[in-house]
């Protein structure tokens, strides 16, 4: 069974180990994570069994003692004070770093967030299994540009204008139909690439709630007629049915 207490160095790899940190347990063995944001999910899971957003959101108390326990053993700035998009580090053990046994059942929940478990009988697995790591590939600021004109500067799904987050006014009406979003049409971890023509322009309410339902897809690969990834081709969510055309824009 494994213990925050007992992790002496959240260490950040080198070019020539590969992408990522190494959460080091004094027993030696090591988890490899690719990227900074999930780690404090693992963290939170490893520590008290359960967590959900409300867990990385401003205010929390789990934080706060992640950090109290870890001090001086990690990266300076590599675990925030909160998180604004709370749910993707837990959402990116499963999908990215391929930590499968973490369970988010459906309809759990803790303090009105989806719950996520790890089992003590699993931690074990993080050493024993091989993790399929789904890596995500930035495009170039000229290419982000490029989809950016192309659709042009309005969410594909539900016309918002959207904007950088450095460009929105402190106190804009709406913000997260104002943030700007480059949403991967079919996402990573069901096959899409980070080729330029698998982005979408999305404000950040639309793929929050894109990456709700994907959460809950049980299709392996993403369908072609699904409006979440094709807008342009049709109006209906394919895995649970939902025609949203009342709630998109007019394509």
């Amino acid at each position: 069974m494994l213990f925050i207490e007992n992790i002496v160095e959240i260490r950040k790899r080198t070019k020539q180990t590969g992408p990522g940190f190494d959460i080091i347990f004094n027993d030696t063995r090591s988890i490899w994570v690719t990227k900074a944001r999930p780690i404090v999910a693992l963290l939170i899971l490893i520590k008290y069994g359960e967590g959900s957003e409300s867990d990385l959101a401003n205010g929390s108390r789990r934080i706060p003692e992640i950090k109290k326990i870890l001090a001086g053993k990690y990266p300076p700035g590599l675990i925030q004070k909160f998180y604004g998009d709370a749910n993707k580090p837990f959402s990116e053990l499963w999908n990215e770093e391929g930590f499968v046994w973490i369970r988010n059942p459906i309809g759990q929940r803790r303090k009105r967030s989806q719950s996520y478990i790890l089992s003590p009988d699993d931690h074990d697995k993080f050493f024993s299994v091989v993790a399929k790591k789904a890596f995500r590939k930035a495009l170039p600021i000229s290419q982000l540009e490029n989809i950016q004109q192309r659709l042009p500067g309005l969410c594909n799904l539900c016309g918002s204008k959207v904007v950088n987050l450095a460009q929105m006014p402190q106190n804009a009406f709406s913000r997260d139909r104002l943030r700007r979003c480059f949403d991967h049409r079919v996402p990573i971890e069901k096959g899409g690439n980070s080729d330029i023509t698998n982005f979408q322009l999305l404000c950040f309410y639309c793929n929050k709630s894109k990456w709700q339902i994907c959460q809950l897809c049980p299709l392996p690969d993403c369908s072609p007629n699904c409006v979440l990834a094709f807008p342009e081709r049709s109006n209906m969510i394919v895995p649970t049915g939902e025609d949203i055309s009342d709630r998109i824009k007019l394509l």
